[in-house]
């Protein structure tokens, strides 16, 4: 099986969620729900969708079972959001060169000949 598609929403937070998204295999299944994560060491890591118990622990819902799809997944989504990323600050750097070239600037006045009795 081979990732096909890769969707994500970059989220603007200072939690440990950075993006939320969905991923298709074969163009044939799709799994909603995934998030990329980042963990105290700072990096990031896939988590798949999961459910709460009612013993307050979570268990997943949809996830690989073997090691080479593990990895095939989480390669997929954990590129398709380091593109994006890099994205975002492409645009973010682009939008701070074009408030810069927007400032005025100052012109300075061409000295106004001196009026008077020019005798």
């Amino acid at each position: 099986m081979q990732v096909s598609e890769v969707r994500l929403n970059l989220l603007n937070s200072n939690t440990a969620v950075k993006a939320i998204g969905s991923f298709a295999l074969d163009d044939s299944f799709a799994v909603r729900g995934v998030r990329v994560m980042e963990d105290k060491h700072g990096h990031n890591f896939v988590a798949f969708p999961s459910r709460e118990k009612q013993d307050g622990s979570y268990e997943d819902i949809a996830f690989p079972l073997s090691k080479e799809l593990y990895a095939t997944i989480t390669g997929a989504v954990l590129e398709e959001y380091k593109q994006q990323v890099e994205k975002q600050e492409q645009k973010q750097e682009q939008k701070q060169e074009e408030a810069k070239e927007e400032t005025p600037l100052v012109e300075e006045k061409a000295a106004a000949p001196k009026r008077g009795k020019g005798r």
